[in-house]
């Protein structure tokens, strides 16, 4: 008892308990409450500013150890389907910028960017992951930008018919794409017999695909007919003269 009232013990197990309590409070605050940023900080500062579900994820999910300075800010250093959820296995090839095509807020209505993709067109419009061709596509390659573009299908500006399959009737029938008109003459041949795929005008007429007699073109209005100083005759021309040329006639 008699110890319990010297001041210089009393002091020294004061010293003693309060060593105690620092030590444990070294022991079991987070270490990194001690690099935490000052209340207020704004951590548009940084570059990266927390909008969208970035702004309820907790510090330590991003500040490992707490470690602050230094902290990569591309996706695909958290979003690596480790730290954080990233491409999954059916996510289609692209670069690794999630948000050329994502929000902050969700992964969920993408506004896709064709730039950073780096595959061929099929590889997702195929009509598993992306619109594809419908079953009433004309037949072709599988290279979608051969004629359309990456904002949308609709409204075709050009078909490069390199890449067309299908021959040209198959298109060009008056339903898909303009095809004979009632005033064409009579034939059973392909378009490219006679014309080219730029332009329907300036045919260059192969003769042997027409299937109806001479004067059903040759009539002064399909195309050039007899003149008025013919002789009178009811024989198609073809009786007479070439296919290569009025002259020189042949007399039957």
């Amino acid at each position: 008892m008699a110890h319990t009232k010297n001041p210089v013990f009393t002091k020294l197990i004061t010293l003693l308990r309060l060593s105690l309590v620092l030590i444990l409070l070294v022991l079991f605050i987070p270490a990194q409450a001690a690099e935490d940023p000052e209340p207020g900080f704004d951590h548009f500062s940084t570059g990266f500013p927390l909008i969208g579900r970035h702004e309820f994820i907790d510090c330590s999910e991003c500040h490992i150890a707490g470690q602050f300075e230094g902290t990569p800010m591309e996706c695909e250093f958290c979003h690596n389907e480790i730290r954080a959820p990233g491409k999954g296995y059916q996510h289609l090839p692209s670069s690794n910028f999630c948000d050329d095509c994502h929000t902050q807020r969700t992964w969920l209505g993408a506004k896709f960017d064709h730039i950073g993709i780096q595959d061929a067109c099929q590889t997702c419009h195929n009509n598993s992951i992306a619109i594809g061709k419908s079953a009433s596509h004309i037949l072709s390659s599988a290279i979608c930008e051969d004629c359309h573009n990456t904002i949308t299908f609709d409204r075709v500006a050009r078909v490069d018919h390199a890449a067309v399959i299908g021959v040209c009737s198959s298109c060009h029938n008056g339903i898909i794409a303009t095809g004979k008109h009632p005033a064409h003459i009579q034939t059973t041949f392909e378009c490219d017999q006679c014309h080219t795929t730029i332009t329907w005008a300036g045919a260059r007429f192969d003769h042997s695909t027409a299937t109806a007699a001479c004067f059903t073109c040759h009539d002064g209005t399909i195309a050039t007919g007899k003149d008025a100083d013919h002789l009178i005759t009811t024989e198609d021309c073809g009786l007479c003269h070439q296919t290569t040329g009025w002259l020189p006639a042949i007399e039957p």
